[in-house]
């Protein structure tokens, strides 16, 4: 027990002692660099210690975005090179090593594990890949991005492993947040002091995409000016620029020192460096910037996104985006019918995207006239409208315009008509006839109107037959059919609807054609023999009487 209150003591003290350090030192360079104009960012904010306690050999990295290079040699087997991010807790970012020590090949000869300790200076990570392999520094095996837990100070121990290490080459340490696309983002930046870049000057970011076409949105707010925004192309492997590592981009490793290769590289955060493939600038206070780039490569590629300051300091939103064309907006469970008088509820969702506003447009005059309607969103995805009563007869034209999180605006048109319900009877005059018997059919709508059109349907097992008929003032009308064949039948009657009631149909009723009867059938017969047998008699009475 005492043994492990003491470790955490030591713990502690060491975290203290570093941070004690951190702060005589770097205050001491920035006074030093005070009168230094031409310092880069890089130089400003890497600092490297060298047999400096409690780690030695260290490197204090004062904002994750600055690459660290370490030479042949430079980190002995057996020997260890702590470098220490200060990190913001639940923000994503990747971190990379790789380099010439990195050897597919059957005899590497370089491996450099990597131990990750917190701000507590308590284990939280440790990565041991075989020797020549790159190692994975998500926060699990199966996460590319490193996710940490507690905002302070990161101390990711770089060891030569002297059980299977018998070399030390040249490596790259790099860590960057990533910013997820087609997502609004915030950081703080802090304008030029004396044309000085301070701590918050600069920021970057890197992001990936198989979008050839992106917008980079960048929202200013009153308190600052800003100098630029810059865009980076970093990795495309498809043009053989760039590594994958567990199918995630690593930057062109001389890209991130300032080299160029046609469109690739070029990363940095000074004011007067090479601007990337793409940039855009502020002149005044508040002023937003946008960045509209195509790149000419497919396939998926890796960027890196720098944020310059002028003057002033406040929060800025970003957002990167890649995403076009396919948002939209859909009606959401459409009323059916709509009856006079009643208000009516329509509601909105959008495909793909989240939604800030949405405004309702409608009008009743065939646009002579159109209100609008503020919506209200019940998530981020769905809006409602709710319009009032209308009389009988009214068509409502409408259009929904909502604006998303992308910039996007989406619009969706459509219309529906206030009508009444009507109802549809029939009934039949007998539910069997002989063939070549005509049907009788009755029917009424209500409420009632005159000339109405209604379509009686006859279905049978070899066809299905129409009739139209007209109702009279008071709803009713009547039919009368005559079927061309024997057996079952069917009929319905179908009010296909008009400007000013819903559409409706009746009940299905069935009858049945039989069979002529015996009568019927031989009745021709019948009379032609009894018509015969009268004239035989009569003939025969006549001859008696005349003998």
């Amino acid at each position: 027990m005492k043994t492990h209150l003491a470790s955490r003591l030591c713990r502690k003290l060491a975290v203290a002692l570093v941070l004690t350090l951190m702060v005589f030192m770097l205050g001491a360079s920035s006074i030093l660099l005070g009168a230094v104009e031409d310092f880069s960012e890089s130089e400003m904010y890497v600092h490297n210690f060298v047999d400096v306690p409690p780690f030695g050999n260290w490197t204090f990295v004062e904002k994750p975005m600055f690459p660290v290079y370490f030479n042949n040699s430079q980190i002995l087997v057996g020997s260890n090179w702590t470098v220490v991010y200060p990190l913001t807790a639940n923000h994503s970012y990747h971190i990379y090593s790789y380099g010439e020590w990195i050897d597919y090949g059957s005899n590497p000869s370089t491996d450099y594990d990597i131990y990750v300790y917190n701000p507590s200076g308590e284990l939280e990570g440790y990565h041991t890949e075989s020797t020549g392999l790159p190692e994975h520094l998500g926060t699990t095996v199966d996460e590319p991005f490193f996710i940490p837990k507690y905002s302070g100070n990161y101390s990711f121990i770089i060891r030569n492993d002297p059980r299977e290490s018998n070399a030390s080459q040249q490596a790259t340490l790099m860590n960057i947040e990533n910013a997820e696309t087609n997502k609004w983002h915030e950081v703080f930046i802090e304008g030029k002091q004396d044309n000085m870049h301070v701590l918050n000057t600069s920021w970057a970011f890197e992001f990936v995409t198989e979008s050839q076409r992106i917008e980079v949105w960048v929202k200013v707010p009153e308190t600052l000016d800003m100098y630029e925004a810059r865009l980076y192309l970093m990795a495309n492997p498809e043009a053989e620029m760039g590594e994958r590592l567990n199918n995630v981009l690593l930057a062109w490793e001389p890209g991130l020192y300032g080299e160029i290769s046609g469109i690739y590289g070029g990363f940095n955060l000074d004011s007067e460096e090479f601007r990337g493939v793409a940039s855009a600038s502020g002149e005044f206070f508040g002023q937003d910037m946008l960045i509209n780039y195509t790149s000419p490569v497919e396939g998926k590629s890796l960027y890196h996104l720098v944020l310059i300051g002028e003057k002033g300091a406040g929060k800025i939103k970003f957002l990167v985006k890649t995403e076009f064309g396919n948002a939209g907006l859909k009606p959401v469970n459409p009323p059916l019918r709509v009856y006079p008088g009643n208000e009516t509820a329509l509601t909105f969702a959008s495909n793909i995207t989240d939604l800030r506003n949405a405004t309702f447009y409608y009008s009743v005059n065939d646009l002579e006239n159109v209100t609008a309607l503020s919506m209200q969103l019940i998530d981020n995805r769905t809006c409602v409208a709710v319009v009032p009563g209308q009389p009988n007869g009214t068509t409502v034209k409408y259009t929904v315009e909502a604006a998303d999180v992308l910039e996007n605006v989406l619009v969706h048109n459509g219309s529906y008509t206030v009508k009444y319900d009507s109802q549809l009877n029939l009934t039949l005059g007998t539910e069997a006839i002989s063939i070549g018997e005509n049907i009788t059919l009755i029917g009424l709508i209500t409420p009632p109107s005159e000339n109405l059109s209604i379509t009686l349907i006859y279905t049978s097992a070899n066809g299905t037959f129409q009739q139209t008929v007209y109702t009279l003032a008071d709803g009713t009308f009547t039919a009368s059919f005559k079927p061309s064949m024997e057996g079952d039948w069917i009929v319905q009657a179908v009010f296909e609807g008009n400007n000013m009631l819903y559409r409706s149909s009746s009940s299905s009723l069935k009858f049945k054609v039989e069979p002529p009867s015996f009568l019927s059938q031989y009745s021709m017969y019948i009379f032609a023999g009894a018509g015969a047998g009268i004239g035989i008699a009569v003939l025969v009475f006549i001859r008696k009487r005349r003998g």
